[in-house]
């Protein structure tokens, strides 16, 4: 029977454990018993395929605890996670070798879970304390996702410690562990950089783009109906648009589609002397310019620019060409600016890891069919990531990529290779096509990777038997975009009003807290206890006041959510310490450098602020 204090300590800090625990198959408990050890401990048997095996020595587990132990690498600072727990023997060895270490622990074996928690406390572990995350696998999908939860916001590189007993019984259910780890962790670290680099630029982005947004129409509202059942392709950059040049060209010169390009597909297309009726992006990071940057610097001025709300806003000021514009899903920025005058929502087009799929909506909602996708090929072709003539990133499949390639399906159901980004992109694509239900994508991109709800017809197929009527697009077609609605000028003068006033308010709060940690700084160095928990009062207070203000909340906050997300991790590690100097000076350290760059990113966004309501106003772009 369990121990009444590891009842308590499951329920309290590892709920999620608790109500796994409660739906293994006790059946499972006949395939495990414990024995005594020869120096009078205890060990654990395990019946697999190749009968009974133990966990730990027969004969001394602890001093077996002691050699593993000693085997692994120098820590440093990383954060140790536990793979098979046993009895624990060499997790006592561990807190033996480094008492202030913070760890996790993954146990794949719910009968061997059970043992434990019948035979020893958890207590002796620090639970919540040192023992941070614990983690019971009780079916084979439970380890992605306790692993997601693991790896969000985990601020330290991960050190895995396998437990040698658990490779050798558990063989593939380790190996599935380890490969599943891998590829949480790869899009865990995407993740973080891309939240880290995006919150920052999504605020910059919106506010240097916000004048082009209010002064260029809106494609999702003002179309007016003029794609309506006519035909569109979506030109990619894919090592397959090589193949297509002259095919391409026959239907620009016939008017036979409106051809789009995304991404860097443009440079390809002008190269080969082909105009694309449009180039759609909304990548929010700076190598957007580098992807425009020919056509920029050549003053290309004919091929009409559709950009999203959150896209790097080099690009779109320095654009010489025509331009329309969508808004983009939770685009903060955009949401608390601008307001429609009839009251009525704004259409939106959702986030997506690929411009195709993007683009893929935004024709969807306008009615554009069939859609068809060139050079979209979502995987590798031979040596070829990418088509020949972009210079700003690899083209050519390196050794590397060779070994983390996986297995897909062709267009023509072959074998084929691709990446874990492209797959996900693939994953991402027919998603959004099962959901739209358009009846008409054709995918004529050869060599391309299968992309389920499309059929797949060679280009030159498709010009024979769907592209038959001529003179289908209209060179000025942007003319004939009208926005159905104005925006109202009024609610964007009061936004700007308010984030102004409160972002004076926010200098004396940033003030308060300096001289709050000064105060702190000089009780830490006397180790003064009592007046420590009196400035932790003042702390408490002055985040409060922090949290009510405006203008940090909904744009320096947002643009530091997971800096300020790993700040209230760490307030809930410290929360229950008895010791408020140790307390106090963890608390100065990760709180001072998190205020510092808040501090940095409101004066910038504060000028940023007058720039673009000086050119919303002056320009006269909101009517």
């Amino acid at each position: 029977m369990m121990q009444i204090d590891n009842l308590t300590c499951l329920k309290k800090y590892y709920p999620q454990l608790w109500d796994n625990f409660q739906k293994y198959d006790r059946n499972e408990n006949e395939k495990v018993r414990v024995e005594e050890t020869k120096t009078g401990g205890t060990t654990i048997a395990v019946l697999a395929n190749s009968g009974w095996n133990y966990i730990h020595s027969k004969y001394n587990p602890v001093q077996e605890a002691q050699r593993f132990i000693q085997t692994l690498e120098d820590i440093g600072d990383r954060h140790v996670l536990f793979y098979g727990v046993g009895f624990g023997y060499h997790i006592d060895e561990f807190i033996q070798l480094h008492p202030t270490a913070m760890f996790s622990i993954y146990e794949p074996n719910a009968a061997i879970f059970s043992k434990l928690v019948e035979s020893r406390s958890l207590e002796d572990w620090g639970p919540s304390k040192k023992l941070v995350h614990l983690m019971l696998e009780v079916r084979a999908e439970d380890v992605k996702s306790q692993l997601s939860q693991f790896t969000h916001l985990q601020d330290k590189e991960v050190y895995v410690v396998v437990h040698p007993s658990y490779e050798r019984i558990f063989a593939e259910q380790t190996k599935a562990f380890i490969d599943t780890f891998r590829d949480v962790v790869y899009e865990a670290r995407n993740r973080l950089l891309t939240g880290q680099v995006f919150a920052k630029r999504m605020a910059i982005n919106g506010l240097f783009n916000m004048p082009h947004i209010m002064k260029t129409p809106n494609i999702l509202d003002g179309h007016g109906g003029h794609f309506k059942d006519k035909p569109a392709i979506i030109v990619g950059a894919g090592p397959s648009l090589n193949d297509e040049f002259e095919n391409l060209r026959y239907i620009k010169e016939n008017g036979l589609a409106y051809i789009f390009s995304v991404g860097s597909a443009i440079n390809q297309l002008i190269n080969a002397g082909i105009t694309p009726d449009a180039t759609f992006a909304y990548d929010g990071s700076a190598l957007n310019s580098k992807v425009f940057e020919k056509v920029i610097d050549s003053k290309i001025d004919n091929v009409p620019l559709v950009f999203g709300s959150t896209m790097g806003f080099e690009t779109v000021n320095n654009y010489h060409g025509k331009m329309a514009n969508f808004l983009v899903r939770d685009d903060y920025i955009m949401d608390m600016f601008i307001k429609r005058n009839d009251d009525n929502a704004f259409h939106y087009i959702d986030r997506f890891g690929s411009i195709a799929t993007l683009t893929l909506q935004v024709l969807s909602h306008i009615q554009f069919s069939p859609i068809i996708l060139v050079g979209i090929n979502l995987a590798f072709r031979g040596n070829e990531i990418y088509a020949k003539g972009i210079n700003y990133t690899e083209t050519e499949l390196t050794d590397w990529r060779k070994e983390q390639a996986i297995v897909v399906k062709d267009v023509e159901g072959k074998d084929t290779y691709t990446s874990k980004l492209f797959l996900s992109m693939k994953d991402e694509m027919e998603q959004l096509i099962e959901r739209v239900s358009h009846p008409d994508i054709i995918n004529s991109t050869k060599e391309g990777a299968h992309i389920e709800g499309t059929v797949f017809l060679p280009l030159e197929t498709v010009i024979r038997e769907r592209l038959s009527t001529t003179g289908i697009v209209q060179q000025d077609w942007l003319d004939l975009i009208k926005d159905t609605f104005s925006y109202d000028l009024e609610h964007f003068k009061m936004t700007v009003k308010t984030m102004t006033k409160e972002s004076t308010e926010l200098d004396v709060v940033f003030k308060r807290f300096e001289e709050l940690f000064d105060e702190m700084e000089h009780y830490i160095s006397s180790q003064n206890s009592r007046q420590l928990d009196l400035c932790f009062n003042k702390f408490d207070k002055l985040f409060d006041r922090l949290q009510r203000n405006k203008y940090y909340l909904r744009i320096i906050q947002s643009m530091n959510y997971i800096e300020f997300n790993l700040i209230l991790k760490m307030f809930d590690e410290v929360r229950s310490s008895s010791d408020i100097v140790m307390k106090a000076r963890r608390v100065i350290d990760q709180f001072k450098n998190y205020l510092f760059a808040t501090k940095n990113d409101s004066i910038a966004i504060k000028r940023l602020l007058e720039d673009m309501y000086e050119k919303v106003i002056e320009e006269g772009s909101a009517t």
